[in-house]
């Protein structure tokens, strides 16, 4: 097994910049898979890492993979931190309607599985599509969603019927995408 101070090294090589600190701010994750049974490795050196990412240089376009999760927190950069805890969030997601709860997440509410962090990556990420149905505006789905979140009273039939709408038209199909994406190696 490797040691995780290699990871600077490897950081460092593949950057512009060679200080650490301005270094880190060049790179932005752009996929990040969950292997499940931990068998993957990171670049680092460490052995059975479950969620593998790949990160990519926004300065010099180089990429490194796999990066395990508890590495990317290492670069002690709140917008990576950020991102990760995204990449998590919607693969929980994206599990619980494959295997196990589609009936549980299916309103959009559910804290178990949806979040204002993962709203927001999700939106960053292009699952609020827009439509005639939020005047070509995904920006209006999204903060009717996380206005929802935020209710204290349950949605009335309306509400619901635009919660489903938003789900099934722009979150349900991106996360289709991403898995279809990560099986594919497109991501």
């Amino acid at each position: 097994m490797g040691d995780s101070y290699q990871l600077p090294k490897v950081v460092l090589e593949a950057s512009s910049s060679k200080v650490w600190d301005t270094a880190i701010a060049e790179w932005h994750i752009v996929s990040c898979h969950d292997n499940g049974d931990a068998s993957g490795d990171c670049l680092c050196g460490h052995e059975g890492i479950r969620y593998e990412c790949t990160i990519r240089n926004s300065v010099n376009g180089n990429e490194l993979s796999p990066i395990g999760s508890t590495c990317i927190l290492k670069f002690a950069n709140d917008d990576l931190k950020k991102e990760i805890e995204g990449w998590k969030a919607a693969i929980k997601l994206l599990e619980a309607l494959e295997t196990r709860r589609p009936g549980v997440v299916l309103d959009g509410l559910n804290r178990d599985f949806f979040s204002h962090r993962l709203y927001t990556f999700l939106y960053e990420k292009g699952a609020f599509p827009a439509n005639r149905y939020n005047g070509y505006d995904g920006k209006n789905d999204y903060e009717f969603m996380v206005d929802m979140f935020n209710k204290r009273t349950p949605p009335t039939e309306k509400q619901r019927n635009k919660i489903y709408m938003v789900l099934n038209n722009g979150i349900f199909p991106w996360l289709t995408l991403f898995r279809d994406e990560l099986r594919e190696g497109r991501l």
